[in-house]
Protein backbone atom coordinates (compact mmCIF):
# COMPACT_ATOMS: atom_id res chain seq x y z
CA UNK A 1 0.00 0.00 0.00
CA UNK A 2 2.63 2.44 1.11
CA UNK A 3 4.15 1.66 -2.51
CA UNK A 4 1.13 2.88 -4.46
CA UNK A 5 0.39 6.57 -2.22
CA UNK A 6 4.08 7.14 -3.06
CA UNK A 7 3.43 6.78 -6.41
CA UNK A 8 0.33 8.76 -6.64
CA UNK A 9 1.99 11.13 -4.14
CA UNK A 10 4.49 11.35 -7.54
CA UNK A 11 2.10 12.02 -9.97
CA UNK A 12 -0.23 14.00 -8.35
CA UNK A 13 2.99 16.32 -7.74
CA UNK A 14 4.40 16.30 -11.60
CA UNK A 15 0.84 16.98 -12.42
CA UNK A 16 1.04 20.46 -10.26
CA UNK A 17 4.86 21.76 -11.10
CA UNK A 18 3.39 21.32 -14.56
CA UNK A 19 0.52 23.10 -14.20
CA UNK A 20 2.47 25.89 -12.37
CA UNK A 21 4.77 26.13 -15.20
CA UNK A 22 1.98 26.05 -17.64
CA UNK A 23 0.51 29.41 -16.18
CA UNK A 24 3.74 31.20 -16.00
CA UNK A 25 4.61 30.67 -18.98
CA UNK A 26 3.50 33.45 -21.97
CA UNK A 27 1.16 32.40 -24.87
CA UNK A 28 3.05 31.90 -27.73
CA UNK A 29 5.34 28.57 -29.55
CA UNK A 30 6.90 27.90 -27.10
CA UNK A 31 3.93 26.84 -24.63
CA UNK A 32 3.18 24.11 -26.67
CA UNK A 33 6.84 22.65 -26.73
CA UNK A 34 7.01 23.12 -22.69
CA UNK A 35 3.20 21.16 -22.96
CA UNK A 36 4.85 18.49 -24.82
CA UNK A 37 7.82 17.94 -22.02
CA UNK A 38 5.89 18.01 -18.87
CA UNK A 39 3.21 15.76 -20.81
CA UNK A 40 6.24 13.39 -21.25
CA UNK A 41 7.64 13.87 -17.85
CA UNK A 42 3.96 13.03 -16.51
CA UNK A 43 3.84 9.62 -18.18
CA UNK A 44 7.64 9.29 -17.03
CA UNK A 45 6.69 9.39 -13.43
CA UNK A 46 3.39 6.74 -14.24
CA UNK A 47 5.11 4.50 -16.15
CA UNK A 48 8.27 4.07 -14.01
CA UNK A 49 7.02 2.57 -10.81
CA UNK A 50 5.21 0.11 -13.02
CA UNK A 51 8.52 -0.90 -15.30
CA UNK A 52 10.56 -0.83 -12.10
CA UNK A 53 8.13 -3.39 -10.12
CA UNK A 54 7.94 -5.39 -13.24
CA UNK A 55 11.52 -5.87 -14.14
CA UNK A 56 12.89 -5.46 -10.60
CA UNK A 57 15.84 -2.88 -12.52
CA UNK A 58 15.11 1.35 -11.53
CA UNK A 59 14.82 3.35 -14.44
CA UNK A 60 16.62 6.42 -14.59
CA UNK A 61 16.62 9.96 -16.42
CA UNK A 62 20.38 10.39 -15.15
CA UNK A 63 21.94 7.06 -16.52
CA UNK A 64 20.64 8.43 -20.07
CA UNK A 65 23.96 10.72 -21.84
CA UNK A 66 22.61 13.69 -23.78
CA UNK A 67 24.49 14.38 -26.79
CA UNK A 68 27.13 17.21 -26.11
CA UNK A 69 26.01 20.47 -27.45
CA UNK A 70 28.44 22.57 -30.08
CA UNK A 71 28.52 25.67 -30.40
CA UNK A 72 29.70 25.82 -33.78
CA UNK A 73 26.74 26.38 -36.01
CA UNK A 74 27.33 26.38 -40.29
CA UNK A 75 24.31 27.96 -40.91
CA UNK A 76 25.11 30.97 -39.23
CA UNK A 77 28.47 31.50 -40.10
CA UNK A 78 27.48 31.21 -43.87
CA UNK A 79 24.77 33.37 -43.26
CA UNK A 80 27.53 36.26 -41.67
CA UNK A 81 29.84 35.49 -45.08
CA UNK A 82 26.99 36.36 -47.12
CA UNK A 83 26.05 39.88 -45.61
CA UNK A 84 29.77 40.60 -45.20
CA UNK A 85 30.35 39.49 -48.79
CA UNK A 86 27.65 41.83 -49.74
CA UNK A 87 28.09 44.39 -47.84
CA UNK A 88 31.50 44.49 -49.61
CA UNK A 89 29.76 44.27 -52.93
CA UNK A 90 27.80 47.08 -51.95
CA UNK A 91 30.43 49.51 -51.42
CA UNK A 92 32.58 48.62 -54.06
CA UNK A 93 29.45 48.92 -56.79
CA UNK A 94 28.78 52.74 -54.64
CA UNK A 95 32.18 53.64 -55.22
CA UNK A 96 32.45 53.09 -59.29
CA UNK A 97 29.40 55.10 -59.37
CA UNK A 98 30.50 57.79 -57.27
CA UNK A 99 34.06 57.84 -59.14
CA UNK A 100 32.09 57.48 -62.64
CA UNK A 101 30.45 60.91 -61.45
CA UNK A 102 33.87 62.19 -61.20
CA UNK A 103 34.70 61.67 -64.79
CA UNK A 104 37.03 58.94 -64.17
CA UNK A 105 36.70 54.80 -64.32
CA UNK A 106 37.32 52.75 -61.04
CA UNK A 107 38.45 49.32 -61.68
CA UNK A 108 39.57 45.96 -59.33
CA UNK A 109 38.12 48.01 -56.83
CA UNK A 110 39.11 45.30 -53.34
CA UNK A 111 37.72 46.89 -50.01
CA UNK A 112 39.22 45.39 -46.60
CA UNK A 113 36.89 45.97 -43.79
CA UNK A 114 37.82 45.71 -39.49
CA UNK A 115 36.74 42.53 -38.16
CA UNK A 116 37.19 43.56 -34.45
CA UNK A 117 34.15 43.71 -32.55
CA UNK A 118 34.09 47.15 -31.80
CA UNK A 119 34.80 48.59 -35.29
CA UNK A 120 33.18 45.34 -37.12
CA UNK A 121 32.33 47.32 -40.91
CA UNK A 122 34.74 49.99 -40.81
CA UNK A 123 36.56 50.10 -44.08
CA UNK A 124 40.15 49.89 -43.43
CA UNK A 125 41.87 50.32 -46.72
CA UNK A 126 40.36 50.48 -50.42
CA UNK A 127 42.86 49.66 -53.24
CA UNK A 128 41.66 50.45 -56.90
CA UNK A 129 42.61 51.17 -60.59
CA UNK A 130 41.89 54.83 -62.01
CA UNK A 131 41.81 55.64 -66.14
CA UNK A 132 39.96 58.51 -67.53
CA UNK A 133 36.79 57.72 -68.98
CA UNK A 134 36.42 57.88 -72.62
CA UNK A 135 33.81 59.91 -73.75
CA UNK A 136 32.70 57.79 -76.56
CA UNK A 137 31.01 54.53 -74.89
CA UNK A 138 29.98 51.86 -76.48
CA UNK A 139 32.55 52.26 -79.41
CA UNK A 140 35.06 49.74 -80.41
CA UNK A 141 38.63 51.30 -80.13
CA UNK A 142 40.50 51.53 -83.26
CA UNK A 143 43.82 49.85 -83.32
CA UNK A 144 46.41 51.54 -84.45
CA UNK A 145 49.42 50.34 -86.14
CA UNK A 146 52.74 51.86 -84.95
CA UNK A 147 55.61 51.12 -87.98
CA UNK A 148 58.45 53.42 -86.44
CA UNK A 149 57.57 50.72 -82.61
CA UNK A 150 56.84 53.86 -80.72
CA UNK A 151 54.60 52.76 -77.70
CA UNK A 152 51.60 55.61 -77.73
CA UNK A 153 51.45 56.86 -74.45
CA UNK A 154 47.47 56.35 -72.80
CA UNK A 155 45.92 59.40 -71.23
CA UNK A 156 47.69 59.44 -67.50
CA UNK A 157 46.15 61.03 -64.57
CA UNK A 158 48.54 63.52 -62.64
CA UNK A 159 48.99 63.41 -59.04
CA UNK A 160 46.51 66.01 -57.75
CA UNK A 161 43.78 64.06 -59.66
CA UNK A 162 44.64 61.13 -57.54
CA UNK A 163 45.01 62.81 -54.19
CA UNK A 164 41.55 64.46 -54.74
CA UNK A 165 40.11 61.48 -55.54
CA UNK A 166 41.33 59.51 -52.21
CA UNK A 167 40.61 62.89 -50.34
CA UNK A 168 37.13 62.04 -51.43
CA UNK A 169 37.09 58.16 -50.59
CA UNK A 170 38.61 58.58 -47.08
CA UNK A 171 35.64 61.48 -46.61
CA UNK A 172 32.96 59.71 -48.27
CA UNK A 173 34.31 55.64 -46.66
CA UNK A 174 36.42 56.80 -44.07
CA UNK A 175 39.38 54.54 -45.20
CA UNK A 176 42.48 54.52 -43.34
CA UNK A 177 44.58 53.42 -46.33
CA UNK A 178 43.83 54.15 -50.01
CA UNK A 179 45.88 53.20 -53.04
CA UNK A 180 44.91 54.13 -56.21
CA UNK A 181 46.80 52.66 -59.64
CA UNK A 182 47.45 54.15 -62.57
Amino acid sequence: MNFISSWVQGIVVAVIIGTIIEMILPNGNIKKYVRTVIGAYIVFIIVSPIITKITGKEISLSSYELPEMKPYNKTTIDTNAYIENTYINKIKQDIIENIEKKGYKATNVTIDIDKTEENYGNINSINLELSKKSDETNMIEPIEININNQVSEKETISAEEIENIKQFLKETYGAESIIINN
